[in-house]
């Protein structure tokens, strides 16, 4: 069980990681993308406000729905890193938890 234990906490650490890592390439090639298009730099504000809103509700502003009619494999892809980001640390908790309290695994 203690095999287990370790294996599932290291997959759980790499994928959180693997999820910060991709929402952070990924929201660097949008945003210079949207400056590619609509001029500026890509560390705008309005360019990082439509990463951020990016799957949260319709889209709204020029930005947001250029960026999912023309990128919207990447869009998905920074969806479901959003997701596992914040499903991550607590999926790894309860495992740590599980480990420590119910397997005994240090």
């Amino acid at each position: 069980m203690t095999i287990l234990f370790w294996t599932l906490s290291v997959i759980l650490v790499f994928a959180i990681a693997l999820a910060a890592q991709m929402r952070m390439i990924i929201s660097m090639a949008l945003r210079r993308a949207l400056a590619a298009k609509f001029g500026g730099g890509p560390n705008d504000v309005d360019y990082r406000a439509a990463i951020l809103s990016l799957g949260r509700g319709p889209a709204t502003t020029d930005a947001e729905k250029h960026l999912e009619t023309e990128y919207p494999n990447p869009v998905t892809q920074m969806k479901l890193a959003r997701q596992v980001s914040l499903a991550g640390p607590l999926a790894l908790l309860i495992v740590v938890a599980i480990g420590r309290f119910g397997l005994g695994a240090y």
